[in-house]
């Protein structure tokens, strides 16, 4: 594999990184306080595709953060470089010190290796913190745990697993917490049926990733950012449109404010509280009524956020 750019030895946080979340954010900062220490560049580590894309396809876990979107948040972290190390058949069979050997050591030029007190790798997950510092220690190079109650929080579970679940049942808020922001989705606008347009309400229709976890059906407050950067409040309707019999799940964001074309620009679509579920109406007249209570709930907790 192709190493790191570098000059002299290199600190790795090594980990998934699924959503950048406060777990993942207290190891960066572990790996950047050991490089401000020895001068050392730090370096994020990551894999794609998710390794149990490969061991076991068909159930690897839904994506909280697509790859692009992870790098964004964590070079926002501080680390210096982030390498995507591709995860296959190949190295899906190395075991523990051999993956030290050829993927940290001789693929990244790793000193240091900081990483969650739990993480596992190497062939059938067999290798831990105990196997990593033995591997590293050969090259005389340190592993750094981060303990989960460095992790901050209220004292639950931070993980990837969980957050995907909060998601799944449209609990964003709970995410949020988790993430130590709100859970957003990117994609690019499409045309839709354009139907909300006709009764006031014209939205943008998201084509995400379809690897990354859309949140369950319901109407959300958030917000919308455009590739420029401008940030608008946002209703968000997450489902099939019920009242007209759509089969097809959508992402369909009504932007506050907003006056213009947004077809083909890559939006990101952040979901800051739930207002309801997905509901059925007996027409369009009592459809445009609870819309207008939506939107105007979503402006209220856009105002209102810090």
């Amino acid at each position: 594999m192709r190493g790191v750019d570098r000059v002299g030895s290199v600190v790795v946080a090594l980990g998934n990184f699924d959503g950048v979340h406060l777990g993942h954010q207290a190891v960066i900062r572990r790996a950047l306080e050991v490089g401000r220490e020895s001068g050392r560049r730090v370096v994020a580590a990551t894999f794609d595709p998710h390794p149990r894309a490969v061991i076991r396809p068909g159930t690897e876990p839904w994506l909280l953060t697509a790859p692009e979107t992870r790098r964004e948040l964590l070079l926002g972290c501080g680390v210096d470089e982030v390498f995507v190390i591709p995860f296959d058949a190949e190295l899906s069979r190395k075991g523990p010190e051999e993956f030290v050997e050829d993927v940290l050591v001789g693929g990244l030029g790793a000193s240091a290796v900081v990483v969650g007190e739990n993480f596992r790798f190497g062939h059938k997950a067999s290798g831990g913190i105990r196997e990593l510092a033995g591997s590293l220690q050969k090259s005389g190079g340190d592993a750094y745990p981060v303990p989960m109650h460095a992790w901050g929080g209220d004292g639950g579970e931070i993980s990837s697993s969980r957050i995907r679940e909060l998601v799944s049942e449209g609990d964003v808020l709970g995410a949020s917490r988790l993430l130590g922001r709100a859970y957003a989705v990117r994609g690019e606008v499409v045309t839709g049926d354009q139907r909300g347009a006709t009764i006031g309400f014209p939205t943008a229709n998201l084509a995400p990733d379809p690897r990354v976890l859309v949140p369950a059906r319901g109407v959300y407050a958030g917000y919308a950012k455009l590739p420029g950067g401008e940030r608008y409040g946002a209703c968000t309707n997450v489902g099939t449109a019920p009242t007209f019999d759509r089969r097809e799940n959508r992402i369909e964001a009504h932007l506050l404010d907003f006056d213009g074309d947004l077809y083909g620009e890559t939006v990101e679509v952040g979901f800051t509280g739930r207002l309801r579920g997905e509901q059925r109406f007996s027409g369009l007249e009592e459809l445009k009524t609870q819309i207008s209570r939506d939107v105007e709930r979503a402006r209220e907790l856009e105002e209102g956020a810090p």
